[in-house]
């Protein structure tokens, strides 16, 4: 019922305040505007001559005229700048016939406002010389001026021109002068550039032998001087004037005044006098002073000698006069006063008796500390009595005194008489501080009271306390004790300990530490340093007592330079156990670190071998450390700065690097590129010193040891024991241990023999080192009995790189004893400590026969070894000096001994061959121990022993051979799997068996294969062995064969890494799978893996065996599968299986290639002779091939084969063929095209649209009849465009390409010169500019100049269009709010939600209370039309048909408010263009490898932006030389275009809707090197220092400065300096190009801006802006109206500027205007490095001149405000049922908030968005109260000191209401709805409205506002048709916040209802 009273009142409103504008318009011109510095000149009439007036202006721009030509002559002058006048010179030109008036009127050109000057004309009546003083010093300057008047008394203007004689005559004749005249020009006198006068005329009239008006006098003597002047025109020399001056000395008296004495007291007076600007002192007494005070009843003062004696209390003036000079004297004031203090201070002194600098002396108010050994000077002063206490000067003849009791602590000295007449220390004496300790001074004054002849004494006594000096303790890590050096790099920041002693300090607060650069070190209050950035610092501590009393420490603070290794630990360790490191650091100058442990996190470690790794072990660093800090070497090598373990875990030699990254984060800082500073140390890690045996005693009796065969395996055990038979030997290995170092480091190899008693054995020569090329033999030898232990010993000493020893020992026990027994081993090959040990564990018959026979196989030859046994059961190494006899028995037909020509040898040696016969039985073979010396003489056999003790015996039995096939399988692991195992040899009678039964489980074969196959299946996992016995041979024979059971540990697609198949084609894959001990499974264990065969798309498809082919994962039953392509693209392909633990094992992944039939793009191409286009092939693979060009007529035009560069050369058509090349240059696949060859015939223009808007833009361009732009820009040239009519078309200025600038700033080294853009015209594309209604038509002509090799020809073009050009409607107020869409189209969230534009939020819905609604009539459109119609879905907009208009309102619920929030129109795309903004001048140049979004715009048939057009017409984009510059189109965003540089050169780029290249707009691309930065601007002063980009390497070459007057620059460096205002070129030349690139200098101050000195902030919102003032320099004088200039935020996203003018002061202004919180947190929700404190930028840039800026910062520290909450209702009610809520602050939340109730209210962070000042921080709120209470939360932003106070109310239960109340309340009810109802009627009954009722709103559908029907007005008037409520209020307020609207003046007045 209220929203029609603003309707009503509206108009009025309005009229109220444009009224009020008027009268506020009208005022500001009465103090601003235009003025004139005088409005009433007089002037003589023209004399002899002439007087010239320069009458001043300013504010304005001015046009003279005057009155009266025949008296007057105005000459205005011009500003050089801008040819603005704003003064002018005025002359009279009639002769004297009486006074006369005339007038001058300066019209400001700007404002149209008239200034009137009268002038005056009349002749002089007198003349008078003006003054400032009748006296003036000796050597001192005095200006005379001469003032004519007229007979009224009436001062002229000017004198200016007029020629005076004056003259200068002592007042006393003969004496010489006292004054001489000064020259005007040799005088310090200014004219102020022509403001304060005309100095010039003057001084021109001097240099002319006469005088001006103006004369300069100086004074050379003491005396009077007579000074005259007359005028010396011919009928006015009577005109005269006459003056005496007087010429003093100045002077000066000393103490000055006033001085304040006590009773008694002589002064004595010192008189100074000024001569030649010094001051001197007069020696007393002199003729010329004489001295008298003016009461001498308080003093008395000699007359000659100016000595004054106190008298009696008062005061008076002691007075000297210059006796030269009546008059000239000077006076001091004399006070006698009574004492009222003693104050004594005390000051350091410096080592020369002055005073410290910026030290303030300490008065006695506290104890005084001093430092021993230092000097002080204790002021004593005294002051008078009375509120006004003065100090009192102290003179000889006062009794004043000083005493220090004797103190032991310090000494007391008087100063001297030249330091105190030098440094004035009046009443001082020498304080010498010597031993610490306190003591007292005591200061007196004695002096005469009120009392005749009685003095009094005041007394003061100060406690003095000395103490040590301040002294900072450095450890013995530093090399000095005045400086230490910290380590800095970023993030790492150094701390170290000071500690100070001294200054009576008793506990560590009574020091105060402080650093002179905080930014480079900070301190703490404790003394800890900490290094923030490298530089020099001063750390100063002080004691609290005594601020004098310091020391301090330089300590610098620098980058690391160099990192090194400590050489404090071992290099070299055992294999297994750990070797300590630890690195420092060194500045650039080598110098040491105080401490540098804060880089160990930082400092990464590592090895350079995988055998040795790094142990970030906590405890144990800490060990190194503190082993490292009690090293005396550390002080010398280093600090450690990290520290770190190495396990040893494999032996090798390798480099431990220790590496500080440049970036200190997680990454590896040894790859390339990120290590700041490296150390690196060679260490190693060695096996254990062992020995080997190497000597194999498989011949000789002894066990079988195979050396090499052992170390292969890796088996290799140290041999700790050997047995030997006297008089044989062994050969052992010495391996391990260190290895040598290198040739500067001592290696050692040594070996020791001890008997058991550790006894040296010199004389036995038990080891003998054998010669080896690289490795340690030794022999050991048994020579006698017994037992004995060798020590082996190797490893490095000291040396270079090595710092420790290491040495490594092994040990040899040797037993020399005869064997005890000899075993027989058969079918061996070689003689096995096992074996051996088994046959000797064998039962044998008292024989010595072995029990049980050894089978063996017959048909062949076997060996037969014994060994020897020791009494120990050990196995002898050598028993070759012991001979053997061999037997054989019952062996004749069965075997035979195979002998060597040797045959003595072989019978007694300890292994023979044995051939077997192919028959069956047993055979006895004995060996028997024959004699040798040794044994016979020994008691070693016993007494009754014979030869032949020592025999062995084996029984061999013969049987053939069973084989099973394979001997070794691989069985998957699957219940279901199935192995295969076959026969061969032996009986059919056979049984087999596993070992292992629950790996393998043998199956019985099927009958008939019994004797030929074993199947098998697995039951776990592991290795089993399988045995079949043949039973029907006696004894039977066995077989064996090992079967592995194991799942899959690998599988491997074996068919390439990458395929390449076309659409539709098949591919056989191929697959291997199997273990990691390298088997793979045979073919048949793979239909058991449950192979699954996973594609990453559907590109490729598996085919079955029925071969259909399936999408999905499929499983396959063998090791091969078949694939077939569907679609085209790049997909992977793997192969899977799963394990029995249900892990899944994947193959590697194969990338498939999926492509098209190949094409060349374009398919049909038209060129012109001399043109060319790069070809591309669409389709076909791209995976490892190569494409080749051919074309079938090169008479025709040529391609390059392998860039595919198609050169039109003459007339005709052709071929072009692309051929596919795969690996090894197979051929696989083809592609043609064709071209068209031929001369245009004729060329047309072409635009988008046949109409444009008024200020709208659109593109025009030629093209041919045959082929488009790309064959036309590159051989045409001389384009000449006219327009018809230019007041209705115009060519947009920044749309033109200068020829110079694009030529010179892309220069590439190869395809193009810097002729290439001077020679090729690039007008070729221009811009139309709709500037009024009509029609025009636009004319281009053209030459063409078609050049190959084999054809030239040139043509001439010309082609005309039509374009209409249609103005708005008379009124399209609407337009600014209008957003342009699409058809068919669903923008983006275009329409913000109330959390994102004013915070208004629920906090308990969620849901905002802001709602969006179109406006329409209420039942306009029935429910079908509404679907074909605009539409609002959430917070998006859906439009339908074209062609239509509607407007949206916006409601707040919360507030009530309704705003238009805008107006959409619908209609279709005609035009697509790259933005213009953008890239003004239709040229994008890029640096080589730069990539680009290309904005693309959208734009109606008139030339009007779309507001959103996302996707809503397809585009084509195409690049004639994509080789060049390279499209993406897959890297599009919203519709922009993603361009690459790629090599040097120029490309054309067109986009286009597609179909229809008519729609098109086009885009020169220029790729190449150029100068950085481009066309910049400087002003006077600033230094630029020019880089190159885009090169594809360095380039060297010199810079040059095309005027040095202008910008000067260094030949080498690129550095440049702006020297003087102008435009000039730098050019860069090389071998290979030449780079140039325009510089403009401006003056230094052309446009400067003033910060206010204030934070700003958006909270509280500034109304009014924060005001940065604007000022220009002399060109553009601040007073001057209407520049217009630009004012520019940066960052844009804090808010926006505008640019104001003060009309009352005239001052120029941008006013800053921040965005809101809520606004700041849509805008900036995404960004991360965002501040709440950040830094601003307004600039001010000229319209006029772009580059012409001035720009000034501020600190912006954004507000916050709570999201849903009006300033007014700030109050959160809880109850019980809903005692939480949550509420969110947005913008700055770095916050504090405090409540009183803690325990009853919890407030906690749940939700945080954004960063600094866009944040957005949600919170929840909790009571926990069982009973009603109030509390008030309190946020604040410290940083701004931003309050915001939250009321809380938590009620526990509610209030019934009462039924009375209810009906009490009802007729107040009544009459309130009867009120309303009747204003409602009262508005509704006006005549005048016309709007229909609104139909009542339904709950299922909002209706809302809707404009009425046009067609059918119910009430003819001025306001139909009518328009929406709402937009009308927004167009007043657009009228109302419109800067100046309401002050200018004519304005055309429109009716908002009255709108289109």
């Amino acid at each position: 019922m209220s929203r029609p009273i603003p309707t009503m009142i509206g108009p009025l409103w309005l009229l109220l305040l444009l009224m009020t504008a008027a009268v506020e318009r009208a005022s500001a011109y009465v103090s601003s505007g235009p003025h004139l510095a005088d409005v009433n000149v007089l002037l003589p009439p023209r004399m002899t001559h002439p007087v010239e007036y320069r009458l001043q202006g300013s504010d304005g721009c001015f046009k003279w005229t005057w009155d009266h030509h025949d008296i007057l002559s105005v000459l205005p002058e011009y500003n050089t700048s801008n040819r603005c006048s704003i003064s002018a010179r005025i002359r009279s030109i009639a002769p004297y016939n009486g006074r006369k008036e005339t007038a001058i009127y300066a019209t400001d050109i700007h404002t149209g406002i008239v200034i009137r000057c009268k002038v005056f004309i009349d002749i002089f009546s007198r003349i008078q010389i003006f003054h400032n003083s009748i006296k003036l010093d000796l050597d001192g300057l005095a200006t005379l001026h001469v003032r004519a008047f007229d007979s009224e008394e009436n001062v002229f203007s000017s004198l200016v021109g007029l020629q005076f004689m004056w003259q200068l005559t002592p007042e006393t004749n003969g004496f010489p002068h006292h004054l001489i005249h000064v020259p005007l020009k040799d005088s310090p006198l200014s004219d102020c550039g022509g403001m304060c006068g005309d100095l010039d005329i003057q001084i021109k009239l001097e240099d002319n032998g006469v005088f001006a008006d103006f004369f300069v006098v100086k004074g050379v003597g003491i005396g009077h001087e007579i000074v005259s002047v007359h005028l010396l025109e011919p009928e006015l020399k009577h005109m005269a004037d006459k003056i005496v001056l007087t010429v003093a000395e100045a002077m000066s008296i000393e103490p000055p005044s006033p001085v304040y004495v006590l009773v008694g007291a002589s002064v004595h007076y010192i008189l100074k006098v000024v001569r030649g600007n010094t001051p001197q002192v007069v020696s007393l007494p002199s003729p010329h002073y004489r001295w008298f005070t003016l009461n001498s009843s308080v003093a008395h003062v000699d007359p000659i000698m100016g000595v004054a004696d106190a008298k009696n209390l008062g005061i008076t003036t002691v007075i000297v006069e210059d006796t030269r000079v009546a008059g000239h004297m000077q006076g001091s004031s004399l006070n006698v006063v009574i004492p009222d203090s003693i104050v004594l201070y005390v000051l350091p002194l410096s080592n020369n008796w002055e005073s410290i600098e910026g030290i303030e002396a300490i008065p006695s108010v506290t104890r005084w500390y001093l430092v021993a050994g230092h000097q002080y000077v204790v002021h004593i002063k005294v002051f008078s009595q009375g509120p006004g206490s003065e100090e009192v000067y102290i003179t000889e003849s006062d009794d004043l005194n000083l005493y220090d009791h004797h103190s032991e602590n310090w000494e007391i000295s008087l100063v001297s008489d030249d330091i105190m007449a030098e440094h004035g220390r009046q009443n001082s004496r020498i304080l010498k501080a010597a031993a610490p300790g306190l003591g007292k001074l005591t200061a007196s004054l004695a002096y005469f009271g009120g009392s005749p002849g009685s003095k009094e004494v005041l007394k003061i006594v100060q406690e003095v306390m000395v103490c040590n000096k301040v002294k900072i303790i450095l450890d013995k890590r530093s090399a000095t004790s005045d400086s230490v050096m910290l380590p800095w790099a970023p993030a790492i920041y150094q701390e170290v300990q000071l500690k100070a002693v001294g200054g009576c300090a008793k506990v560590v607060t009574d020091f105060k530490w402080f650093s002179s650069d905080t930014a480079i070190l900070s301190v703490s209050t404790s003394g800890v340093v900490q290094a923030k950035k490298p530089g020099k610092s001063t750390i100063k501590v002080l004691s609290v007592y005594d601020s004098f009393n310091y020391d301090e420490v330089i300590v610098e603070v620098s980058t690391p330079a160099a990192m090194v290794m400590l050489p404090n630990f071992p290099v070299e360790t055992v294999v297994g156990s750990h070797l300590k490191a630890a690195v420092t650091l060194k500045a650039s100058t080598g110098s040491q670190f105080y401490r540098c442990d804060a880089f160990d996190s930082f400092i990464k470690w590592k090895a350079g071998s995988e055998s040795f790794i790094i142990v970030n072990d906590t405890g144990e660093t800490t060990k190194v450390q503190s082993i490292i800090d009690d090293d005396v070497k550390a002080v010398v090598n280093g600090p450690p700065c990290s520290w770190t373990y190495v396990y040893a875990a494999g032996s090798g030699q390798t480099m431990l690097h220790a590496a500080l990254p440049k970036e200190y984060h997680h990454f590896d800082p040894f790859s390339h590129g990120t290590t700041a500073l490296k150390a690196s140390s060679r260490i190693a890690a060695f096996p254990p010193l062992a020995l080997h045996q190497v000597g194999d005693g498989n011949h000789f009796g002894g066990y079988w040891f195979d050396f090499a065969q052992v170390e292969a395996d890796g088996h290799l055990e140290s041999l700790d024991n050997l047995y030997l038979v006297p008089g044989t030997y062994v050969d052992v290995m010495l391996l391990g241990g260190p290895e040598r170092w290198d040739g500067d480091v001592d290696y050692i190899e040594t070996v020791e023999c001890l008997d058991k008693e550790n006894a040296h054995l010199k004389d036995q020569n038990l080891v003998q080192q054998l010669p080896s090329t690289y490795r340690s033999l030794y022999r050991v030898s048994c020579q006698l009995l017994g037992t004995f232990d060798l020590v082996f010993k190797r490893g490095n000493l000291v040396g270079v790189d090595h710092p420790l020893p290491a040495i490594g020992e092994a040990s040899l026990s040797v037993l020399c004893s005869f064997p005890s027994s000899i075993v027989l081993i058969a079918d061996e090959p070689v003689n096995l400590k096992g074996a051996i040990l088994s046959a000797g564990k064998a039962e044998r018959t008292p024989e010595r026969v072995r029990a049980t026979p050894v089978t063996v196989a017959n048909g062949r030859t076997i060996r037969i070894a014994a060994v020897s046994i020791a009494s120990s059961g050990k196995v002898f190494a050598n028993s070759s000096s012991l001979g053997l006899r061999w037997e054989l028995s019952n062996c004749d037909e069965l075997a035979y001994w195979y002998d060597n020509d040797d045959v003595e040898r072989a019978q007694s040696g300890w292994e023979r061959f044995l051939v077997l016969r192919n028959g069956s039985g047993l055979c006895i073979v004995r060996a028997t121990v024959v004699g040798s010396d040794q044994i016979k003489n020994s008691d070693y056999l016993g007494s009754e022993s014979s030869q032949e003790v020592l025999t062995d015996a084996i029984r061999l039995q013969l049987v053939s051979t069973l084989r099973v096939d394979p001997e070794y399988s691989l069985l998957f692991f699957n219940p279901c799997a199935k192995l295969n195992l076959s026969i061969s040899g032996g009986s059919c009678f056979l049984e087999s068996s596993v070992n292992d039964s629950r790996i393998v489980e043998v199956i019985h074969p099927p009958p008939g294969l019994q004797c030929s196959q074993l199947m098998l299946s697995p039951r776990g996992l592991g290795t089993a062995l399988i045995n079949v016995n043949d039973i029907g041979l006696t004894p039977p024979l066995m077989a064996s064969a090992t079967v592995q059971v194991a799942d899959v540990d690998w599988i491997k697609i074996t068919s390439g890494e990458e395929i390449s198949l076309m659409e539709g084609s098949l591919l056989s894959m191929d697959l291997v799978a199997g273990t990691n001990d390298g088997g793979s499974f045979d073919f048949s264990q793979y239909v058991y893996m449950d192979l699954q065969v996973h594609i990453e798309d559907d590109l490729v498809e598996l085919v079955d065996g029925n071969d259909n082919s399936s999408r999905d994962d499929a499983y396959v039953k063998g090791p091969s599968f078949i694939i077939v392509a569907k679609h085209l693209g790049v997909t992977t392909l793997y192969v899977s299986v799963k394990q029995q633990s249900g892990h899944e094992l994947r193959s590697q992944p194969i990338k498939i290639e999926v492509y098209a039939p190949p094409r060349i793009h374009p398919y049909e191409l038209s060129l012109a002779p001399g043109a060319s286009y790069v070809l591309t092939v669409i389709g076909g693979p791209k995976v490892g091939v190569h494409i080749e060009y051919s074309s079938l007529e090169d008479w025709i035009a040529i391609v390059h084969r392998t860039t595919g560069r198609l050169s039109a050369v003459s007339p005709g058509n052709t071929t072009i063929l692309a051929t596919i090349y795969g690996r090894e240059n197979s051929v696989l696949c083809q592609a043609g095209g064709s071209v068209n060859v031929a001369v245009p015939s004729s060329a047309v223009l072409n635009v988008q649209s046949e109409k444009l808007g008024v200020n709208r833009e659109m593109p025009i361009y030629p093209v041919f009849s045959q082929g488009d732009l790309f064959s036309l820009y590159e051989i045409c040239k001389n384009y000449r465009w006219t327009i018809e009519d230019e007041k209705v078309l115009g060519f947009s200025t920044g749309e033109q390409f200068p020829e110079e600038k694009i030529g010179n700033q892309l220069v590439s080294s190869k395809e193009i010169q810097l002729s290439h853009f001077n020679e090729k015209e690039l007008g070729f594309i221009k811009v139309l500019l709709g500037r009024s209604a009509g029609k025009a038509r636009v004319s281009v002509s053209f030459s063409c100049d078609f050049v190959s090799a084999s054809f030239s020809e040139s043509k001439f073009y010309s082609s005309s269009v039509s374009v209409s050009v249609i103005p708005d409607p008379p009124l399209a107020l609407g337009v600014p709010i209008t957003w342009i869409l699409p058809p068919q189209y669903i923008t983006s969230s275009l329409l913000p939600s109330s959390f994102e534009s004013h915070g208004q939020w629920d906090s308990h819905s969620g849901k905002g209370t802001v709602t969006y609604s179109l406006l329409r009539n209420c039942g306009e459109l029935n429910e079908i039309a509404l679907s074909k119609t605009i539409s609002i879905q959430d917070n998006r907009i859906k439009t339908a048909e074209s062609n239509e208009v509607a407007c949206i309102q916006a409601k707040d619920h919360l507030t009530g408010r309704i705003e238009i929030a805008s107006c959409i129109r619908v209609t279709e795309v005609a035009q697509v263009r790259f933005a213009n903004k953008e890239f003004p001048l239709h040229v994008v140049n890029l640096a080589l490898g730069a990539e680009i979004e290309l904005p693309i715009s959208y734009f109606d048939a008139l030339g009007y932006a779309f507001y959103e057009a996302y996707d809503a017409v397809a585009l084509d984009m195409e690049v004639n030389y994509p080789d060049i510059a390279y499209v993406n189109t897959t890297s599009s965003v919203n519709g922009n275009i993603n361009l690459k540089a790629v090599q040097h050169g120029t490309a054309l780029l067109r986009v286009s809707i597609s179909g229809s290249t008519r729609k098109s707009d086009y885009v020169l691309v220029s790729v190449g090197a150029f100068i950085y930065p481009q066309n910049p601007t400087l002003h006077i002063g600033n230094s630029l220092e020019f880089n190159l980009e885009g090169f594809k390497e360095q380039v060297s070459g010199q810079w040059t400065s095309a005027n040095e007057s202008v910008v000067t620059i260094d030949l080498f460096s690129g550095k440049s300096k702006a020297v003087g205002e102008g435009t000039t070129r730098v050019i860069f030349k090389s071998s290979s190009a030449k780079l140039q690139t325009e510089v403009m200098v401006l003056g230094s101050d052309m446009v400067s801006v003033d910060a206010p000195r204030e934070a700003l902030s958006n909270v509280p919102f500034p109304v009014r802006g924060y005001e940065f003032r604007v000022k220009f320099s002399d060109g553009y004088n601040k007073k001057k109206e209407g520049i217009p200039y630009d004012c520019v935020v940066d960052p844009p996203f804090v808010g926006y500027a505008k640019a104001w003018t003060d009309l009352d002061t005239g001052n120029l202004y941008c006013l800053f205007f921040p965005y809101s919180p809520e606004h700041l947190v849509r805008s900036t929700l995404k960004s991360k490095d965002v501040r709440s404190d950040i830094s601003i930028s307004i600039k001010a840039i000229l319209r006029e001149a772009r580059k012409a800026s001035g720009s000034a910062s501020a600190l912006f520290i954004g507000g916050f405000s709570i999201l849903g909450m009006d300033k007014d209702a700030m109050q959160l009610d809880l109850t019980p049922d809903s005692n939480r809520t949550t509420i969110t602050l947005l913008g700055n939340t770095d916050v504090e908030i405090h409540w009183q109730f803690p325990d009853l209210i919890t407030i906690t962070p749940i939700r945080r968005e954004g960063f600094g000042i866009g944040s957005a921080t949600e919170y929840e709120v909790k009571a926990f109260a069982s009973e009603s209470f109030k509390d008030k939360i309190v946020f604040t932003l410290p940083a701004t000191g931003q309050r915001t106070e939250l009321e809380v109310s938590y009620t526990t239960r509610e209030r019934k209401s009462s039924p009375f109340s209810f009906w009490l309340s009802m007729p107040v009810i009544l009459a309130l709805l009867m009120v309303l109802l009747a204003i409602s009627f009262y508005i509704l009954a006006r005549p005048d409205r016309n709007v229909p009722a609104a139909h009542p709103a339904t709950p299922s559908r909002p209706v809302a506002p809707t404009t009425p029907d046009r067609g059918s007005p119910s009430v003819v008037s001025d306001q139909s048709p009518r328009t929406p409520q709402p937009f009308l209020d927004y167009v007043r307020r657009t009228i109302d916040e419109t800067p100046y609207y309401r002050r200018e003046g004519a304005r055309r007045r429109v009716n908002p209802q009255n709108t289109y």
